[in-house]
């Protein structure tokens, strides 16, 4: 009878955690799509936010009491890290709406909120085959495209600040809305560049290993 090869903790840690970060980018988007109105979701978007230091915890302590790991240590502290940035800028951006009071969403927002949803699926799949990343392609595919949906992000940003200071129909009153937007926009930029700089911690380790 076959014996079973038993997975590495160390994978198992981090597709929990990034079950985790999908849970939270698709309350995200349901923020967003319905602010203001959704306002009240912001202690389970805090409780996300605490959920995913929880996991960085495990994976550090892991990581300590580990003598062998799957690949470079400081490559999964790195890791766990920038995966711990996706869900602090989504409770930074939730957040922020509130701190802001803003009045209402914006198209460029709610296309933003969508993209970092798609990125984060595709990082849940790339851990789905983690453990197999120097064989199996689909890892690097997802790895690359996690960039390719950041990039897309970053021209949604751009335009979002050209309408936001383009936007003839602001008036005076609502002019400091400009400045509360940038920041959002801000924000939900970084995390989008926080989901292609966990996907390129996995870029770099299967490089390395090549």
């Amino acid at each position: 009878m076959a014996r079973i090869k038993k997975e590495d903790p160390f994978y198992t840690l981090l597709r929990d955690f990034s079950t985790e970060i999908l849970a939270t980018a698709e309350d995200y988007v349901k923020f967003v799509e319905g602010y203001p109105d959704s306002i009240t979701m912001i202690p389970a978007m805090k409780l996300h936010e605490g959920c995913s230091d929880e996991h960085v915890r495990k994976i550090m302590k892991e990581l300590y009491a580990s003598f062998i790991t799957p690949f470079d240590r400081n490559d999964i502290s790195d890791l766990a890290l920038k995966m711990d940035d996706i869900v602090d800028y989504i409770e930074g951006v939730c957040t922020g709406l509130d701190l802001f009071n803003m009045s209402g969403t914006r198209v460029e927002a709610r296309q933003m909120a969508e993209l970092t949803l798609q990125a984060i699926k595709e990082l849940c799949v790339m851990f789905d085959h983690l453990s197999d990343y120097k064989s199996d392609p689909v890892v690097m595919e997802k790895a690359i495209a996690v960039g390719n949906i950041e990039d897309e992000g970053d021209n949604v940003y751009e335009q979002g600040l050209r309408n936001l200071f383009h936007d003839d129909t602001l008036d005076e009153a609502r002019r400091g809305h400009v400045v509360g937007w940038m920041r959002v926009f801000d924000r939900m930029e970084g995390c989008l560049d926080a989901c292609d700089a966990a996907a390129g911690v996995v870029r770099s380790v299967i490089m390395k290993s090549a």
